[in-house]
């Protein structure tokens, strides 16, 4: 895959056909969604192509599972795909990223089969008002389960029912504007005709007013709309974890304000090899905490978390440089005969009382931001120590 057409990429739990969630690299790119093993492996697990596509974000019906992270893509046959982000904020940039997509592959679509102009229709809001106000979940359209040729068909809605909510709203004032509006929302990718595949000619670039079947090519309630690019974490193991014993007392720290969260790749301390793990920091008290990422798919108190107090903690960054398996070495460092290996990015939290943990993080962007707030918080924390010192030693002082 070109590099340069890589829109977003990270790590994500996905569930596979067992109900197991599996941590994998996923790479998005300008018309699919590919699934790797670990970071910089070139084999293929799954390509999945975009074009009519859709996705569900978030989903709070599913009472089982960590419902921060979820999002859904229902793909056009009806099978739908789970997956889990680090937390709510990368949730909601996989889901903005591929809502983008699909909705350009649309638009693109729909452009080269209708060359009809917009129809001149009188409205009470933009566009932008209205994809958010149909997408409410109390005043919104209802997606429901439609049954057509035998076949359920999920999460969809007629087009009668979206001209009716137009109507019953007062966004326009008659059916035929209700109608140029769907067209308009239909041309610009935001919601697409569902395939019966029941024999007929496939989906049509004009929108109806009856009973055809639409869905949203994106239902992101919590999306940051502005753009494709983002960045996520790395590596990957499936062994069990060594880590030293953390203090009882640490296991009890209460949760507080999440300054970040997000699945990162953790060195193991005995064996050699990385582990995919959800790290989450916390303001009060200053924590940081961690748990495998398979696990973090269920729900807060079933999942095992260590925790880790940052007070008094030190933060190091680590570079290491391009490096390739090969035979002889060049004087920029890399091997000849091998493609070179990109940069690696990690970062060592040393506690009070020597342990030591090691992440590694995707790019140079991703590093700076953790490093940032792990900085901050354990600045922030070893000032509040010395203040705490220094009224201790002034009230000694007192009584003596």
């Amino acid at each position: 895959m070109n590099p340069h057409h890589i829109l977003k990429e990270g790590y994500l739990l996905v569930q596979n056909a067992n109900k197991k969630w599996k941590a994998r690299w996923f790479v998005l790119s300008e018309d699919h969604l590919s699934c790797h093993h670990k970071k910089n492996k070139s084999v293929i697990i799954n390509s999945l192509p975009l074009q009519g596509c859709s996705i569900v974000c978030p989903c709070p019906e599913f009472a089982d599972f960590n419902t921060q992270g979820l999002f859904k893509l229902l793909v056009p046959d009806g099978e739908e795909f789970y997956f889990q982000a680090g937390g709510v904020e990368d949730r909601d940039r996989w889901a903005h990223a591929l809502g983008a997509v699909i909705r350009s592959l649309s638009t693109s679509k729909e452009i080269i089969h209708d060359k009809m102009s917009f129809q001149d229709f009188h409205t009470y809001a933009n566009v932008s008002e209205i994809i958010g106000a149909i997408q409410d979940p109390d005043a919104g359209i209802e997606s429901a389960n439609h049954l057509r040729g035998g076949v359920v068909f999920k999460n969809c809605f007629t087009g009668k029912a979206i001209v009716d909510w137009l109507l019953r709203w007062s966004l326009v004032r008659n059916r035929s504007n209700g109608a140029a509006m769907g067209q308009a929302l239909l041309k610009l990718g935001h919601i697409q005709e569902v395939d019966l595949k029941d024999g007929t000619s496939g989906v049509s670039p004009r929108f109806s007013d009856n009973n055809k079947l639409y869905r949203f090519t994106s239902i992101n309630l919590g999306a940051k709309r502005n753009s494709f690019y983002d960045s996520t974490d790395s590596e990957s193991s499936s062994s069990e974890d060594d880590d030293d014993d953390i203090d009882k007392e640490e296991q009890k720290v209460k949760k507080g304000k999440v300054l970040k969260e997000a699945f990162l790749a953790k060195k193991k301390h005995i064996r050699k090899g990385w582990r995919v793990v959800k790290v989450t920091v916390r303001e009060t008290p200053p924590t940081l905490q961690y748990c495998r990422a398979k696990l973090s798919a269920v729900t807060d108190d079933k999942c095992p978390t260590k925790t880790v107090l940052l007070d008094r903690c030190k933060v190091m960054e680590i570079i290491k440089p391009p490096t390739s398996k090969g035979s002889s070495s060049t004087s920029s460092g890399v091997s000849e005969g091998s493609e070179p290996r990109s940069p690696r990015f990690r970062l060592v939290v040393r506690s009070k009382k020597g342990k030591t943990l090691t992440f590694q993080m995707k790019d140079e962007q991703e590093k700076v931001e953790w490093l940032s707030v792990l900085s901050d918080i354990c600045s922030r924390s070893t000032t509040m120590d010395v203040i705490s010192d220094n009224r201790a030693t002034a009230e000694a002082a007192g009584v003596s």
